[in-house]
């Protein structure tokens, strides 16, 4: 399968910094005080040839089970089996971004609003060092605009950000069951900021996206409206060749486990690939 968008291939890291910090990703915006800001969310992924497909997509096939079955048991169990207290009163929302967070499979994909940090997880496998890398580029003040052009009571949530939060959230789609029922009118593809449950997610400018069904495809929106917005989807491919130069770079710029995974996990894994052999 075609992967959507434009597609950018760099070979050197001045390469890299030039593309993810150019008048195309990075833009003067007058209604925020002049500043440059860029209106696209990142996504690292180790080999550029992957679609993006959700971890519970990712789960071995069962020819009698579809995702988003197994889906709705997921969440009922790891509802059920937390420890006493911790998802009470808590919406469907909150319970998705935890247990995206601690590494459940659910339908959602991880984004930064971070080009470096996608970065970093475009080079961060070393299984992965023989085959170029990839950063997704989503305009998401163009995603928010398909939505609401397809699905109109969107229009009503107000909010300065093109990134929705819980609570906005909330207003339209008390669950998922509710946010399922809008596949009726269309495909609808989701970007908002989870709570910040802890400094992962901060040091990460950790964001979440979520389609209107557990079997909709991230892969198959994006191919389909950019085909008529061009630049909603940008692909920056980072070749096999120059990862172990960015991979350095990153950590010359504080960017790894280190930093991105507080904690003594994260500073492990980040001595045991800092003191090891170059890529």
């Amino acid at each position: 399968m075609s992967l959507p968008g434009r597609e950018i291939r760099v070979s050197a890291w001045a390469d890299l910094m030039s593309t993810l910090h150019s008048r195309n990703l990075v833009q003067f915006h007058a209604d925020e005080g002049n500043h440059l800001r860029s209106p696209y969310v990142f996504r690292g992924v180790d080999n550029a040839a992957w679609e993006l497909q959700t971890s519970v997509q990712r789960l071995p096939k069962i020819s009698t089970t579809r995702p988003d079955i197994v889906e709705r048991s997921l969440l009922r169990s790891f509802r059920k089996y937390a420890s006493a207290g911790v998802f009470d009163k808590q919406s469907e929302w909150y319970i998705l971004a935890v247990g995206q967070h601690n590494g459940l499979p659910t339908r959602v994909l991880d984004w930064s609003a971070s080009p470096l940090v996608a970065a970093h997880f475009a080079c961060g496998d070393e299984k992965y060092r023989s085959v170029d890398g990839v950063i997704w580029c989503l305009h998401a003040g163009i995603l928010r605009q398909i939505n609401e052009l397809n699905h109109p009571t969107l229009a009503s949530l107000k909010g300065i950000s093109w990134v929705y939060d819980t609570h906005l959230l909330e207003q339209s789609f008390a669950d998922l069951d509710v946010l399922d029922a809008s596949a009726r009118d269309g495909d609808l593809m989701l970007l908002w900021e989870p709570p910040s449950l802890d400094m992962r997610i901060a040091a990460q400018s950790g964001l979440l996206s979520v389609m209107n069904s557990g079997t909709a495809s991230h892969t198959n929106f994006l191919q389909t409206h950019s085909k008529t917005y061009p630049d909603l989807v940008l692909r920056i491919v980072i070749e096999a060749s120059m990862k172990s130069e960015a991979r350095d770079m990153l950590d010359q710029n504080n960017l790894s486990e280190r930093s991105l995974f507080p904690g003594l996990p994260g500073l492990s894994a980040w001595l045991k690939r800092y003191y090891g052999t170059a890529w």
